[in-house]
């Protein structure tokens, strides 16, 4: 059976081409009656519509893009880099579109993917970590008026760049809390010194930290390296000990392994709470707890896609940007 035309749809739903053509993109101006019907024929005769036609018409690609640092590599290997882009994608694909990945390589012609995607209008929006945020990157996208979200807080001058991020700063002001209420005094946080500075979420979670410390009028207590709290624990003699916290809290899961596998046998782990952010699968084979703040980093990719396509739609009442909060884990 050959395949079955606009027109003949239209015949049968009782309707004119364009009814169909305008269900068939989206169009919201029809009654959910009619779209239901044009709908049903379309899903009985198996009808599928030509998305190089339907972009002709409608002058979209009909494509959401998602561009990445692939220089970042440690973000790349990351497991929690692909429970945000499944949220993206399933976003993505509930609103019918095709989900076009890239990494933002320099081509031959001196134009990187990013800006040949932007430039050519490969997408109809895009998706950006906020290490692309950049200025040249930001002019490009202003400059060729491409809707863009930023994954990850804005952290250029202009306010106008749309972000949506995790609440970093409560983040780590509930942890903290948390380990006050189970009685914990002398909190430490191990935070990775230069790293702190460079990375936005962790400065944020160390501004959570501080903001706790100093409402129960506790001393914060920040190191750079592990070595520190070796230092405390192997001079008993030298007095140290009386600094020695009763609690750490590591702001990336790379510190927390590193002061799980502290010479195979730290000793802190039998009296010291332990806290990290976000669960990982190998916790409930632990020996020792950790207590955590979960973080829901698909949300963080459904929120941005979301925001895309509201921005995509020009539609009203768009927030400039989304902060998730978290929650202690259980």
């Amino acid at each position: 059976m050959s395949k079955i035309t606009i027109q003949e749809i239209a015949i049968l739903a009782g309707v004119n081409k364009a009814t169909v053509s305008r269900v068939i993109n989206g169009n919201r101006n029809i009654s959910e009656k009619t779209r239901k019907k044009v709908e049903d024929i379309m899903k009985q005769y198996n009808y599928v519509p030509n998305s190089i036609a339907r972009g002709l018409a409608t002058k979209k690609t009909l494509t959401v893009g998602f561009c990445f640092d692939y220089t970042n590599k440690q973000a790349y290997a990351n497991p929690y880099f692909y429970k945000v882009l499944q949220g993206i994608e399933e976003v993505v694909y509930n609103h019918d579109h095709m989900f076009l990945m890239m990494s933002d390589h320099d081509g031959k012609n001196g134009r990187s993917t990013f800006e040949r995607v932007v430039v050519e209008r490969r997408v109809d929006g895009v998706i950006i970590p906020n290490t692309l945020l950049n200025e040249r990157n930001y002019e490009l996208l202003i400059k060729h008026n491409m809707p863009f979200v930023v994954t990850g807080e804005n952290t250029l001058k202009q306010v106008d760049a749309p972000w949506v991020d995790i609440d970093n700063v409560q983040a780590g002001r509930i942890l903290t809390e948390h380990l006050i209420d189970l009685g914990c005094r002398n909190i430490m946080m191990y935070a990775g010194g230069a790293t702190a500075q460079r990375d936005k979420f962790l400065s944020d979670r160390l501004n959570g930290y501080h903001e706790a410390m100093r409402q129960h009028d506790l001393e914060p207590q920040v190191i750079e390296h592990a070595d520190v709290l070796k230092r405390l624990y192997d001079s008993p003699r030298s007095g140290l000990e009386t600094q020695r916290p009763d609690a750490l809290i590591c702001c990336t899961h790379e510190q927390l392994f590193e002061i799980l596998d502290w010479e195979n046998g730290n000793p802190l782990l039998s009296e010291l709470a332990l806290a990290t952010f976000d669960s990982f699968p190998m916790s409930k084979y632990l020996k020792y707890p950790v207590h955590f703040v979960e973080i829901d980093l698909e949300m963080m990719g459904k929120q941005a896609a979301q925001m895309l396509f509201s921005r995509m739609n020009k539609e009203a009442g768009v927030p400039p940007f989304i902060s998730i909060p978290t929650q202690i884990g259980k």
